[in-house]
């Protein structure tokens, strides 16, 4: 039985998975869609395909997803960048090879310009900079996983966009990373001491624990809110840019004052255990 002949498919032909929606799209094939939190940027099981972000096969060698039409038809989408699973937000696809080619070069070189939002823990010393870091990578060698193996560098500029006062000891924060690492913004949070709230790897657990009892929110508070990217095919100069807005659990906890509730009920009491107490400013 001969393989299935893959084409490109249509914007309106993805099958996003749930929650998911396209933010934006231009007629070269560029797709920018739309991550809820909770969602994988491509399953790493069969069953994982109802909650990633199309429910469909992934192709690790092509780094691509496949599936048929109801009509019996072969499409195929490749997935240009990743988010991690609880982080929400911006994510790019490209329907066509020779431009998914294209804008992975420019990840590559570090042309394309992106934007995330962070709550964090504390309020950096200063409004704005840049943080440097060195840190270490996993490698694969003779088919065995190292980790820690290989030191890279890491650089993020951030900025601070509020700092609530009355509530919890927090602030948010715009993440622009000059470099492309792994975890990279959740570990140079937790290497500058300001780790992201909900973060279950990186976090401060105690303090993910008094935000979640007091607001019921405990996804990761980490959104990739902008992509930019200009990048010239087929002989002509592109611009492409995608935004999503700030989820609301960001503003939840933002927004959060002891002694008004806001969350589930605790069964503590009616206030919770929290309930008006002066969070100590950092």
């Amino acid at each position: 039985m001969s393989e299935p002949q893959f084409i490109p498919a249509r914007p309106d032909e993805l099958p996003l998975g749930p929650g998911v929606r396209i933010l934006e799209a231009n007629e070269d094939g560029l797709v920018a869609l739309d991550k809820p939190t909770g969602l994988m940027s491509h399953p790493n099981r069969h069953e994982d395909r109802e909650r990633s972000l199309l429910g469909a096969h992934y192709d690790y060698e092509q780094e691509r997803y496949e599936w048929t039409t109801e009509g019996g038809e072969a499409r195929c989408a490749w997935l240009i960048n990743r988010l991690d699973s609880p982080t929400s937000g911006v994510i790019l696809l490209a329907l066509d090879p020779d431009l998914n080619a294209e804008i992975k070069q420019q990840f590559s070189t570090h042309r394309v310009r992106k934007v995330y939002y962070a709550l964090v823990k504390r309020s950096p010393a200063k409004p704005a900079g840049i943080w440097s870091d060195t840190l270490h990578k996993t490698i694969e060698r003779n088919g065995r996983l190292i980790k820690g193996a290989r030191l890279v560098s890491a650089k993020t500029r951030y900025q601070i966009m509020k700092e609530p006062r009355g509530g919890f000891p927090i602030c948010l924060i715009k993440l622009m990373p000059i470099t492309g690492r792994t975890h990279q913004l959740r570990v140079q949070c937790k290497r500058n001491q300001h780790p992201i709230v909900g973060d279950k790897t990186y976090g401060s657990f105690s303090f993910n624990r008094e935000v979640e009892m007091e607001t019921g929110e405990d996804r990761l508070m980490l959104h990739s809110a902008e992509t930019v990217v200009n990048y010239a095919f087929r002989g002509r100069s592109r611009s492409f840019s995608a935004t999503s807005a700030l989820p609301e659990p960001f503003h939840k906890v933002l927004a959060f004052r002891p002694g008004l509730r806001t969350g589930r009920p605790n069964p503590a009491g009616p206030r919770g255990p929290l309930a008006g107490r002066r969070f100590r400013r950092p």
